[in-house]
């Protein structure tokens, strides 16, 4: 038996959009799975699973994180819809299996996808090679028949024109480029990680809404749960400023199940307002900060 929830992760030597299109070709087909909702440009997925022998269903965020163009992070969290309280402390490995029944059909249908790719690829270069072979066997011909261009009276006369031009204004390209320099530095250094709220408590509780600009953003957190028993509980997510997670669902940003933790998260939020929603079993500090 398991404990509550399990956490999974993944990586694919693939894009992030193209691990993203697989995986959402590939959860329709598992038995019982369902995509509640997908967002392409923040890389998340909800999936939902239905009530089996051995569980009330399962609340399935998926989170996709490009690491390089050729590599993608998945990290995957199976939780009980019951949550611990109403029978979901154990699940007979339900929460598990549901995790490696998508990262292994996500896996089997990148692996079909990338068999065709090769083989259009091959047949693609083939046809390339022999009009290649016919191109330059045409521009070799081209080339004997032409007269040597440096011997031709233009472009004598043009290149003569174009050094005048490049010695007359080297003084004034030196300057512009020394100032376009400087400036340029000057506002990389002017960026820097700065608060935009800060929020502390115990326990549940939500924050008053602050604002967004859309530039480069991220969780700074500390958190301590109570008792002393090894393990706790600790979730933030960043909801928009009018909804209420309870009624619509969510997926947290952050999702820990340490008995302490302090670290920090990027978040992908377009400009706008928001507030904090945090579920934790313990003390705990969260920052929200804006590369400004």
């Amino acid at each position: 038996m398991a404990f509550l929830d399990h956490n999974g992760e993944s990586e694919f030597p693939l894009s992030k959009e193209l691990v993203y299109s697989a995986m959402c070709r590939a959860i329709p087909t598992i038995k019982g799975m369902k995509i509640e909702s997908a967002d392409k440009l923040q890389g998340r997925i909800m999936v939902k699973a239905g009530v089996s022998l051995f569980s009330w269903g399962e609340n399935i965020p998926i989170q996709l994180i490009s690491v390089n163009e050729n590599l993608t992070k998945v990290q995957i969290t199976s939780s009980p819809k019951t949550g611990i309280m109403f029978g979901g402390a154990f699940d007979m490995g339900k929460n598990r299996k549901n995790i490696e029944s998508i990262l292994s059909t996500t896996s089997h249908i990148l692996s079909s996808s990338d068999n065709n790719q090769t083989s259009k690829s091959n047949s693609i270069n083939q046809s390339n090679n022999v009009q290649s072979n016919q191109n330059l066997n045409f521009m070799e011909n081209q080339v004997k028949k032409q007269k040597p261009f440096y011997k031709k009276t233009w472009v004598i006369v043009v290149g003569v024109i174009i050094f005048i031009i490049i010695i007359a204004n080297l003084g004034g390209n030196d300057n512009s480029s020394s100032t376009s320099s400087s400036t340029d530095t000057e506002t990389a250094k002017a960026k820097q990680w700065t608060v935009v709220y800060e929020f502390k408590g115990n326990g549940m509780k939500k924050s008053p809404a602050f604002e967004l600009t859309g530039n480069n953003a991220r969780l700074k957190y500390k958190y301590q749960g109570e008792g002393g028993i090894g393990m706790g509980m600790f979730a933030v997510y960043v909801v928009d400023e009018g909804k209420d997670i309870m009624q619509e669902g969510g997926i947290p940003e952050v999702m820990t199940q340490a008995e302490s933790e302090e670290s920090e998260s990027s978040i992908q939020k377009s400009a706008g307002r928001y507030y904090l929603n945090v579920n934790a079993s313990g003390n705990w500090v969260v920052t929200v900060e804006e590369m400004k």
